[in-house]
């Protein structure tokens, strides 16, 4: 596929959506979201953007409004669309049938007008097996064959009917047209990486969601529609397939119509399923052992459009779109079982939320702020530079920060709360040797590299973030996919930045490593968070009460601030106590460790490096830290509306000033393949 052609996933947001979504990204394919959220979450595209390593763009349309969907159409070269977006709950659509009618069709007649007009002509639908209604009212149609008559007993099924006519009568007027039917059969799991997965956001309708719920103690008991039918314990067989597996499908569909001749058109149903049949109490056993105990159920009354069985026969698609189904039951109850434990009420979190970080007229999803909310402590944390954008503690806030999100994009701005990376503070003369190879870098300060470059961390979109509450914290987790020759570091560098958020406290935990496919196998690399802090009620810092771990620190030339290998001490009793005034400034990096430097220094205690408090505010800040070094600045070179000189200090801990090229130094930042950087920073607040 083309690097500007793309695939339409309409309702890639849901469900099986969602999973088909990264199964199309993994098999080459570049994907477009469409999804109204009516019945999904954006923090399924946002995983799925995590999982895949790879931006996804997303539209929020409801396929009802044709001229959003033409502007898409317009927009990006489509070469194809597979169709989920549909209410799809078959006990709802009993008792409200003409929502369902109007949504599934009305939204699928306008998607293939849409299409026509766009000379866009290769859909895959997500049809159903209720399309076949009681298939056992026929003599020898279990498994249900591609052949069995269609009289579905359900408005869901009948709105799933008709848009298989609806695509089956465009090929009839219009033989270039290539539709391939799915019609799958109860799809349940999830993805096994536990992001994605199955997200009722009401009771759910599903047996496997419902029975999750009941074992993490959201719902009493399982109830059981039904125990008299014709089966082995009388519950309703169905045949349940894995969601990975019906994803994997819906991928050999557009390759089965991708490889036909271009003038070629077709019309074809296949089952997508495993063939067999398995009742409610075995799928209800097999999710049971896969947790470990005995779930309450009840038996109650049959439920309306339910049919004794639905199981495929799935020959068709085996033989000719050479899909088979991998993953069983307990595969599924294995892999769902994961998804709800680590994510009990699915993509909703409590104490969290997020909204737009732009201005533009059109939503930029990519760029959002996201907020975590304790009674005490308030963050904000954006994906662009997976910086923190506001701190506010017993609602004072602390952090300095723009409101709006152009100003962090300005030249002027000296990194406000960003992550610093691939390569935090100054690397003298712009150059790094590693194993014998100079690379050159970007310089952007006085012929030394600063920050990582023009294009570093601080400048790129980080995805995610994957969310997620525990006891007493929030977490909240980005990536960043940094490659090659970026800024002129070598090798592709993934790195993920997690902050845990409670009451009092921010930790931001940091691990790098480099790809597997990179070509290149050692980068330079030092990371570290640039926060400005004010906890006076005025404009600057002075009269800031500042204490350091520390008064040793690395002795530089006065001019270009890099170091001479030597380390010095302060003739200032930093590790007492000193007071910020107007003469007393720092760009220094303070050492907290001489030796013993380790590239991964996660595992060790958390040591306070530095205090700080303001006689004006009752608060306290204390910064701890795993790094060797930290370096003070007091922003005396800060100049962008609205804020000016010495508007806030910053802790960066991290590693020695420009190491990388001081050969006792460099282990601490020189990361090979197979290896983990990684450190830890923690702010906590008192009052």
């Amino acid at each position: 596929m083309g690097s500007n052609s793309y695939i339409i996933v309409t309702g890639g947001a849901g469900y099986i959506g969602s999973h088909t979504v990264v199964e199309l990204i993994h098999h080459g394919y570049n994907v477009i979201i469409i999804d109204n959220l009516c019945n999904s979450s954006y923090e399924a595209v946002a995983r799925i953007e995590f999982l895949v390593r790879k931006s996804i763009l997303f539209y929020d349309i409801d396929l009802r409004d044709e001229k959003q969907l033409s502007h898409v159409f317009s927009s990006h070269n489509i070469q194809g669309v597979i169709h989920f977006a549909a209410l799809k709950a078959v006990g709802e659509s009993t008792k409200i049938p003409l929502d369902y009618y109007d949504n599934n069709i009305n939204g699928s007649i306008t998607l293939l007008r849409v299409m026509g007009k766009h000379n866009v002509k290769t859909i895959v639908f997500s049809s159903s097996a209720t399309v076949y209604g009681d298939a056992t009212r026929f003599e020898n149609m279990i498994p249900i064959p591609e052949t069995c008559p269609n009289d579905p007993t359900n408005p869901y099924g009948k709105t799933k009917y008709t848009i298989e006519n609806l695509i089956k009568d465009l090929h009839t007027s219009d033989r270039t047209w290539r539709g391939a039917i799915l019609r799958y059969f109860n799809p349940i799991g999830a993805h096994p990486s536990g992001l994605i997965g199955e997200d009722p956001l009401d009771i759910p309708n599903n047996l496997l969601p419902y029975l999750a719920q009941v074992a993490i103690g959201r719902r009493e008991k399982l109830y059981v529609f039904g125990n008299d039918y014709e089966s082995h314990d009388g519950t309703p067989i169905r045949d349940y397939i894995h969601v990975v597996d019906l994803a994997k499908g819906h991928i050999a569909a557009l390759d089965y119509m991708n490889n036909l001749k271009h003038d070629i058109g077709l019309y074809r149903e296949w089952n997508l399923g495993t063939g067999k049949g398995s009742t409610v109490f075995d799928i209800y056993k097999a999710f049971c052992k896969t947790v470990g105990t005995e779930l309450q159920y009840e038996v109650v009354g049959r439920r309306d459009g339910d049919v004794l069985n639905l199981t495929a026969n799935p020959t068709r698609a085996k033989q000719e779109l050479k899909w088979n189904a991998a993953l069983n039951v307990e595969d599924a109850c294995r892999d769902f079982w994961k998804w709800t434990t680590e994510n009990p009420f699915g993509f909703r979190v409590d104490n969290y939320q997020w909204k737009l970080f732009n201005e533009s007229d059109t939503p930029n999803y990519k760029n959002r702020l996201h907020t975590v909310k304790f009674p005490d402590l308030q963050v904000s944390f954006a994906n662009y530079g997976a910086l923190i954008q506001d701190v506010r503690y017993k609602d004072r806030g602390l952090v300095v920060g723009f409101q709006e999100f152009k100003p962090y994009t300005s030249d002027d701005n000296p990194l406000f709360g960003s992550t610093v990376g691939r390569y935090a503070n100054r690397i003298a003369n712009g150059s790094i040797q590693i194993e014998g190879t100079t690379y050159n870098l970007d310089k952007n300060q006085n012929g030394s590299t600063l920050h990582g470059g023009r294009n570093a961390f601080n400048r790129q979109y980080f995805l995610g973030p994957i969310s997620k509450q525990y006891k007493d914290s929030n977490t909240l987790e980005f990536i960043l996919l940094d490659k090659d020759g970026n800024n002129g570091f070598p090798a592709d560098v993934e790195t993920v930045v997690k902050y845990t958020v409670d009451n009092n406290s921010i930790e931001i935990e940091y691990q790098s490593s480099i790809c597997e496919d990179s070509l290149k196998d050692a980068t330079a690399i030092s990371l570290t968070n640039h926060s400005y802090w004010n906890l006076s009620d005025g404009e600057t810092i002075d009269g800031t009460i500042l204490k350091l771990a520390s008064d040793k620190y690395l002795k530089v030339d006065p001019k270009t601030l890099l170091p001479s290998g030597e380390i010095t001490q302060s003739t200032q009793p930093l590790t007492k106590s000193i007071e910020l005034v107007p003469d007393v400034s720092f760009d220094n990096c303070f050492i907290v460790g001489e030796s013993d430097f380790a590239l991964d220094t996660r595992s060790r205690e958390l040591k306070a490096i530095a205090e700080a408090s303001h006689p004006s505010t009752s608060i306290k800040i204390s910064v701890a830290s795993t790094e060797p070094a930290f370096q003070l600045y007091t922003g005396d070179n800060v100049d962008i509306d609205p804020f000016r000189a010495r508007a806030g200090f910053c802790v960066e801990a991290g590693r020695y000033l420009s190491a990388i090229n001081y050969l006792p130094w460099s282990k601490q930042v020189l990361l090979h393949k197979g290896e983990f950087y990684g450190s830890k920073l923690m702010f906590s607040f008192t009052c």
